[in-house]
């Protein structure tokens, strides 16, 4: 294969092993495939290399030179170097102004036709040979502009045809495309399965589909920004730093748009520790950008193509996600976890499935250049394909709850296969097994999304099963998102025990179950808190001492038990703090049964608060609360009965999944709870 590659692609590919390891690390990726494409001929790489590598060292300035390079230049009048450079219209001088970071210059002369020929400059800048001159007769409002390019190569291919790529990928299987793809993205195919291949490729479909949203949170070390930082200079990846709607959106000040405007791809690298000057601003613009790809300002309703990415770290345990993650978007800054925003995301790739990069994991074959490569996703964005293949397939909820689908599923799901298509068959050629892996992962992507949003806010999201129906056989697929087998470790008892009672709280947004001992020992009658317990919930324990000290007999106890017993109160996790008055029940419920050896049963869950005449009260969080006693697997939550109306309100498919007991009293809540 590697020999019709070349020949079919002669002049737009190169041997991505002699690309790594070059120690010229300080130049994006493009630049060095292009001078080694164009200078270097394999059989004499190493020799070639060095002669490039001197040019490089010659010509390219380092930040500490600057001034010294300045210098030279004006004195000796002209100097060539190789560098980044930028160019913007001022239009207050009707002029068009270069910007070289390199000798910290940002108002160098250029003239019109180089802007012309390479629009680029205008987006971000283009790395290349720049020929200057130092010309002090340059005097433009009342100041002396010396510096001035003369001439500018750049290190990237003029043309490419779009129609000729599309027709000479018709040449090769979709396996065999599917490896050129992964060489040309710098990684080594032979090491990684088929579905790590799709997943790597994933990565690209901001690249090719406008106005895609993405994220990935995984493991460090795993090139979640590599591909846009190396790739593709129409991305502009954000690493840390401030993020403002001016940067971003559109200055209003200026009227300059931002980089939604004038980049493909904006990637927030490290998310969690973007400094988003104002959250809410910010969190209100991206949510009407992400969903009709406009922005305002005043009045005028502006359009943009840029996709959004998001990348961060998520901890691991045993190839999942960490199972103190109760939902999977919770490493994003407080602000970001908004249902609004994160339901217009289009796709979430799982990164705890890629593996971390090491030096086996780079190609060792032929890819596209990736200046070429570039180029060509950026035409690809062009190309529309799903038409005819929208007509092959239809998408359903196939869950037992028949709740459907919604419109942004819908979108989400098309521009995932727009994008996988556009990268794996941009010649509109596919079989329907082809469509079906590809479907997959479409499909998955978004079945992510909509699972944690369950999770976030279960009455709000209904759970959906996405599957899709090809039509031409009536075969239905659906995609197995591994991580649902992840289960958050709660030891719960075997059987029923004495002393031993759980109670539901909330942490957050999330309900939690908490797990309590009690133990009673020769003592005068005093309570003793432990793990933790904060001031409200030391006042509950105090009720419910207070309660059973005035009711002994009702409960079965005798009237001289406090003379008699201690009782150590326990909450489990003691690192934790534990605060609130909803564990009332619980509380009772334990000394109950630790004062007269009665066990609790084991697969119940109590919340309520309790008052000294051993009324139950109500209690607030009721939906995560039930979700979390579902998610342990438990039998039957005891709930206050003034909260029966708010059950009633919750979805059936949060009712009908748990047993549910209202109770008045506190001697109801002993009926229930404890042993016979």
């Amino acid at each position: 294969m590697n020999q019709r590659f070349k020949e079919i692609f002669s002049g737009k590919i190169v041997n991505k092993k002699l690309t790594f390891n070059t120690g010229m690390d300080e130049f994006p990726r493009y630049v060095l495939e292009y001078l080694i494409d164009n200078y270097c001929q394999e059989e004499t790489f190493k020799e070639d290399f060095a002669l490039v590598k001197k040019r490089l060292r010659e010509n390219f300035v380092h930040g500490a030179e600057a001034e010294r390079i300045r210098s030279h230049i004006r004195e000796n009048r002209e100097h060539t170097l190789i560098a980044s450079m930028e160019a913007r219209l001022l239009e207050t001088e009707d002029k068009y102004w270069a910007s070289i970071g390199a000798i910290n210059e940002s108002f160098v002369n250029i003239p019109d036709q180089i802007v012309k020929q390479y629009p680029m400059l205008l987006a971000g800048g283009m790395w290349g040979t720049i020929s200057l001159v130092y010309d002090e007769s340059e005097v433009h409002n009342k100041k002396i502009r010396p510096f001035k390019v003369e001439e500018f190569t750049p290190f990237q291919i003029s043309m490419i045809d779009i129609h000729e790529f599309i027709e000479k990928r018709k040449q090769f299987s979709s396996q065999e495309w599917l490896d050129i793809l992964i060489n040309s993205f710098g990684l080594n195919p032979d090491k990684l399965s088929k579905r790590e291949k799709l997943l790597f490729i994933s990565r690209a479909i901001p690249l090719v589909e406008a106005n895609h949203n993405l994220i990935e949170l995984g493991p460090r070390e795993t090139g979640k920004t590599y591909l846009y930082r190396n790739i593709s200079y129409y991305t502009h990846v954000l690493s840390g730093g401030k993020a403002t709607p001016a940067s971003l959106f559109i200055n209003n000040n200026n009227g300059q748009v931002g980089l939604v405007g004038t980049r493909e791809a904006i990637v927030f690298d490290e998310i969690a520790n973007t400094d988003f000057t104002d959250p809410k601003a910010m969190v209100s613009i991206m949510q009407g950008y992400m969903q009709d790809a406009k922005f305002s300002r005043g009045k005028k309703e502006i359009l943009a193509f840029g996709s959004i990415v998001m990348v961060g770290n998520l901890d691991v345990q045993n190839g999942q996600p960490h199972e103190s993650y109760y939902h999977l978007f919770q490493p994003l800054p407080e602000f970001l976890q908004v249902e609004a925003l994160i339901d217009r995301l289009h796709y979430y790739l799982p990164g705890w499935e890629m593996p971390k990069i090491t030096p086996q994991s780079s190609s060792q074959d032929y890819g596209f250049i990736s200046d070429y490569f570039c180029e060509i996703m950026h035409e690809l964005r062009r190309v529309e394909l799903m038409e005819p293949i929208k007509n092959r397939f239809e998408l359903l909820d196939s869950s037992d709850f028949g709740i459907g689908l919604t419109t942004r599923d819908y979108r989400a799901i098309h521009k995932n296969l727009s994008g996988l298509v556009r990268l794996m068959a941009p010649h509109g050629e596919i079989t329907d097994e082809e469509l079906e892996d590809l479907l997959l992962i479409a499909i998955e992507g978004r079945q992510r999304v909509r699972d944690q949003l369950h999770l976030m806010a279960p009455g709000e999201y209904a759970p959906i099963v996405i599957s899709a129906r090809i039509k031409s056989t009536g075969k239905v697929v659906t995609p197995t998102l591994m991580e649902n087998s992840r289960k958050r470790t709660t030891l719960l008892a075997m059987t029923p025990q004495v002393g031993e009672v759980i109670g539901l709280a909330v942490a957050g947004e999330q309900g939690v179950i908490l797990q309590f001992e009690m133990q009673a020992s020769k003592g005068h009658g005093r309570i003793l808190p432990l793990g933790s317990i904060q001031r409200v919930m030391r006042e509950s324990i105090e009720a419910a001492a207070q309660y059973i000290r005035t009711h002994a007999t009702e409960v079965g106890l005798s009237a001289d038990w406090g003379e008699n017993f201690d009782i150590a109160v326990l909450a489990t996790m003691m690192g934790i703090p534990k605060e609130g008055p909803s564990a009332g029940i619980t509380i009772v419920t334990g000394i109950v049964s630790a004062l007269t050896e009665r066990p609790v049963r084991n697969d119940v869950a109590l919340t309520g608060e309790i008052t000294i005449m051993g009324k139950v009260l109500p209690v607030g969080g009721i939906q995560p609360k039930l979700m979390a006693a579902i998610d342990a697997g438990l039998s039957l939550v005891i709930l206050p009965e003034a909260n029966r109306s708010d059950v009633e309100q919750l979805p059936d498919y949060i009712q009908n999944k748990i047993e549910i007991a209202f109770v008045s009293s506190i001697q109801e809540v002993l009926e229930k709870a404890l042993v016979s």
